[in-house]
């Protein structure tokens, strides 16, 4: 199998970090569910039924299990969830009630294309987790602004857009209807420049 390029990792890491439904699939039975990446350690935060941590065939089948699904992830269930991380999937996904969670390391994931990638190869960790707080400030000082770098960053408007988390490559923006993942022109390199630059995306918006 060939390694692939930085093309498609690239893709791989935008449509991972954005897998925010999926079908849970354990020992082939369904669940529809929501989940999130723990940007300190790259695993995945999912709401889980109890009986799925018993399970020996763990699938994430994203956004849902259909034949044209972005992406099928394998993982290893764990039940050990930390304050932090609840805290974290609460912030993106604002459960009306309080789910059953669960971390899922991801052992590889198959895109759409055909492609595989592997933890090795795709770390799903966040360079920026140190400096998320202060990016997420900054970008939510301003909501127009916010409302103006979606439309820039995405081609769409979102209502009462609110930014929840940054990473090298990308943006989560949750909106009225849902969670929006907003591409970054570039991906910042360096978390001592990160405020710097996403101060001037915001400012860019005045133009």
């Amino acid at each position: 199998m060939l390694d692939p390029n930085d093309s498609t990792l690239l893709r791989a890491t935008h449509i991972l970090r954005s897998a925010w439904t999926a079908t849970l699939l354990y020992d082939e039975q369904p669940f529809e569910t929501k989940c999130m990446i723990d940007p300190k350690t790259g695993v995945f935060i999912v709401a889980i039924m109890d009986e799925a941590l018993d399970a020996d065939d763990i699938t994430l089948a994203s956004p849902r299990d259909s034949f044209d699904a972005r992406v099928r992830i394998a993982v290893e269930l764990s039940s050990e969830v930390t304050e932090e991380q609840r805290d974290r999937f609460t912030a993106y996904h604002l459960p009306s009630t309080t789910p059953l969670l669960a971390t899922a390391q991801y052992e590889y994931a198959k895109l759409d294309s055909g492609e595989v990638v592997t933890p090795d190869q795709c770390d799903l960790t966040n360079p920026l987790v140190f400096v998320m707080g202060s990016l997420c400030k900054a970008l939510n000082s301003d909501r127009d602004r916010l409302s103006r770098l979606c439309v820039k960053l995405s081609s769409v408007e979102h209502d009462s857009p609110l930014a929840v988390g940054v990473d090298d490559t990308g943006i989560d923006i949750r909106a009225e209807f849902g969670l929006v993942r907003l591409k970054l022109p570039t991906p910042i390199s360096d978390p001592g420049s990160a405020l710097e630059i996403i101060t001037s995306l915001m400012e860019s918006c005045d133009a």
